[in-house]
């Protein structure tokens, strides 16, 4: 019987450790990821996306505001993510990796889930040698690795709004060659051209982190 118990704890046990190496949605203390803070951060630009609780009858508009570009350490969010960032060991020789500090408002009727693993930046950002090889899947195309947010992420890398209220999130990108102004966007929806800079909000709440899976590619 104490053979059988044993066994019983250590296979929870792997199982609590398999499921913190994915990214569980734990809070973490937002003023350790020592970013740009702003108590009124002014939007380097704007965009209107929109999400469909029908299949596409009604549009719910969501207001996306760009707050933040910047390279940056992102130590805290591997360590919170485990073994769903262990692929980044091969990117951490070109530097510290690239965020996109974003706001978003639901300005619809109704409660939207705007997704973000789709949102990408222009690839001729690409470090030198990445476009073959290895590591050339990070970056054609440039899509967000994880997304740490002030609410739980979805499992497809999106956040819940409710109409009227807001969301914070920050995207974790590879690191890339950034030019002072990047070209960032939703291929076939909308592309913004971005000043590098900015500043977060101050948050009060903790953050939560989640490794996103790339969108498929188009079929040839």
């Amino acid at each position: 019987m104490g053979r059988v118990r044993a066994a019983v704890v250590a296979a929870l046990m792997t199982v609590a450790v398999a499921v913190a190496g994915c990214g569980s949605g734990t809070a973490f203390d937002a003023t350790a990821l020592g970013l740009p803070l702003s108590p009124t951060p002014h939007p380097l630009a704007t965009a209107t996306v929109a999400t469909s609780p029908d299949g596409g009858i009604y549009k719910n508009p969501d207001h996306l505001e760009v707050l933040l570009v910047e390279r940056h350490s992102v130590d805290l969010v591997a360590a919170k993510l485990g073994t769903s960032a262990s692929g980044w060991s091969q990117l951490r020789s070109l530097g510290d990796f690239t965020l996109v500090g974003l706001r978003l408002r639901d300005d619809g009727k109704v409660s939207s889930d705007p997704q973000l693993g789709d949102l990408q930046m222009a690839s001729d950002y690409a470090p030198a040698g990445t476009g073959t090889g290895s590591l050339r899947h990070f970056y054609h195309p440039t899509y967000p690795l994880a997304v740490v947010a002030d609410s739980t992420p979805g499992s497809d890398c999106s956040i819940h709004l409710d109409p009227g209220h807001s969301g914070v999130v920050i995207l974790v990108y590879p690191p890339v060659n950034l030019p002072s102004t990047m070209v960032w966007g939703r291929l076939g929806d909308f592309v913004l051209r971005v000043p590098v800079g900015g500043a977060m909000p101050s948050l009060d709440g903790g953050l939560h982190a989640l490794a996103c899976t790339p969108p498929a590619a188009p079929p040839s």
